[in-house]
């Protein structure tokens, strides 16, 4: 968000990959509907469009909370003219141009009003998730449950991440840079998950309503998700250019391998076939016969000494009287 558009000639933001226009989304104009604008800003605002519908004034009850920018499109995709494009050094410098600067601050009443823009990235990356990094436990295969570890390491402005052109073209802006007073990194998790770490302590956490997110999240929310909540308020006397902001956040989430389960109980009928087979090989080997029989001395044995059982022929084994 921008405290008056009109007075930035551009906004850019680098990301650590390669990104094309049909890989953003512009999200200004789901921003009429008024659970959702107060879900973000925490505040009662009522949306409406201004009247050439290229924003999205939400008003609150002492004026406009701010105006939300909605990008023209070329293609169903943005226009160029109004969002940029560069790849430097692997990753992409995103350029909110002047055109739509200007445009969102027309929008606006005689009294100058807060800006904001909001874009959605759809990196392919070949590790599935750009901001977040999965451990794989080394024990995984030894239990049909383990512990999953994820990290998020979020890093704004600092010096050995940001690649030399782009902090070579800020520090030559004819214009010079804005500085920055807030920034606020969002994190939203299972509640399942514990959060075991964390750089900075977050500002608050809150289980996330479902019936406000569902529509904004294309592939929709599991039930029981966790936002944490992290920010940082730079006073007047720290504001400055490229302020810096970083935070590291460890999750640990309990997982069970349903492969793995089915893995082991294959490997269960398995041995209990085996076992079968091997019984069933040696007792062929000793003839078929599977009764045990006894013998006994007939010199110590007499007829006198079993009971009437035996003599019937109930008893197991051979015996034979003595004279």
């Amino acid at each position: 968000m921008v405290d008056d558009p009109s007075v930035l000639s551009s906004i850019k933001v680098f990301v650590p990959f390669k990104l094309g226009y049909e890989q953003i989304g512009d999200l200004g104009s789901k921003f009429i509907e008024p659970n959702l604008a107060q879900g973000i800003f925490n505040e009662t605002l009522a949306p409406e469009f201004a009247p050439n519908k290229r924003s999205i004034e939400l008003n609150s009850g002492v004026g406009t909370y701010c105006g939300v920018h909605i990008f023209s499109t070329d293609n169903a995709r943005i226009n160029q003219s109004e969002l940029g494009l560069q790849p430097i050094d692997g990753g992409t410098l995103l350029e909110i141009t002047s055109a739509a600067l200007n445009s969102l601050a027309r929008q606006s009443n005689p009294k100058v009003r807060p800006g904001y823009f909001r874009l959605r990235l759809h990196p392919q990356i070949s590790r599935g998730r750009p901001f977040v990094t999965y451990i794989t436990p080394t024990d995984k295969a030894l239990g049909s449950g383990y512990e999953a570890i994820e990290y998020i390491d979020c890093r704004l402005n600092e010096a050995r991440t940001v690649p030399a052109a782009v902090a070579t073209a800020a520090s030559e802006a004819p214009h010079g840079v804005a500085k920055m007073k807030r920034v606020v990194f969002l994190a939203v998790v299972p509640v399942v998950s514990s959060v075991t770490s964390s750089h900075a302590e977050w500002h608050k956490s809150r289980l996330l309503e479902n019936e406000i997110w569902e529509d904004y999240v294309p592939q929709g929310l599991d039930d029981g998700m966790v936002v944490y909540h992290w920010r940082k308020i730079f006073d007047a006397k720290d504001e400055k250019m490229l302020q810096g902001f970083s935070a590291f956040v460890k999750m640990q989430t309990r997982k069970a391998d349903i492969s793995l389960i089915f893995i082991y109980v294959g490997i269960s009928l398995l041995l209990g076939v085996l076992g079968s087979v091997v019984a069933s090989y040696f007792l062929s080997s000793s003839g078929g016969d599977d009764s045990v029989r006894l013998s006994f001395p007939s010199s110590i044995i007499h007829a006198s000494e079993f009971p009437d059982s035996c003599l019937k022929n109930e008893c197991l084994g051979g015996y034979s009287t003595g004279d």
